[in-house]
């Protein structure tokens, strides 16, 4: 199993946008929501679509977040992210792209003359302070049939 991860550079993204409330991760064999038996706290999978400057056309992904609550946001909102990490992934033949953010906000309204996002998602954000990775030229990809790592 080949496992690479990149922080993802989400500056060109034009206003990616929650296309469907966050949902809590269910465990594949049980269909009981997945609980860390350590912090207590769940990953929630959120549905963004995106779009890059210069493209015409948004991607789907999907986002998974790890919190105590699922993530303040709601259908349609415009989101910003925290520490958003992409893997690359391959197992068994298979390969895919899964995302994953230490935090997600509401991004504020265009022209509202906010100065950053509203409260994080989650109760402890990324503190690495590490510069982000560009994104790969291809544009953000979503793992087929919602595959994750």
């Amino acid at each position: 199993m080949r496992v690479q991860n990149v922080r993802v550079d989400t500056g060109d993204w034009i206003r990616p946008r929650l296309i469907a409330d966050p949902e809590p991760v269910v465990d594949f064999d049980t269909g009981q929501i997945k609980i860390n038996p350590k912090t207590g706290e769940r990953d929630y999978v959120l549905s963004v679509a995106v779009r890059r400057e210069g493209q015409r056309r948004a991607s789907a992904i999907e986002v998974k977040v790890r919190g105590m609550e699922a993530p303040d946001v709601s259908e349609s909102d415009v989101l910003a992210f925290d520490g958003l990490i992409v893997t690359y992934w391959e197992q068994n033949g298979r390969s895919g792209l899964a995302f994953r953010a230490d935090a997600v906000t509401r991004a504020p309204a265009a022209g509202s003359g906010s100065a950053g996002p509203a409260a994080p998602a989650r109760s402890a954000p990324s503190a690495s302070g590490a510069q982000p990775a560009p994104t790969p030229a291809a544009g953000p990809r979503s793992a087929k049939g919602g595959e994750s790592a």
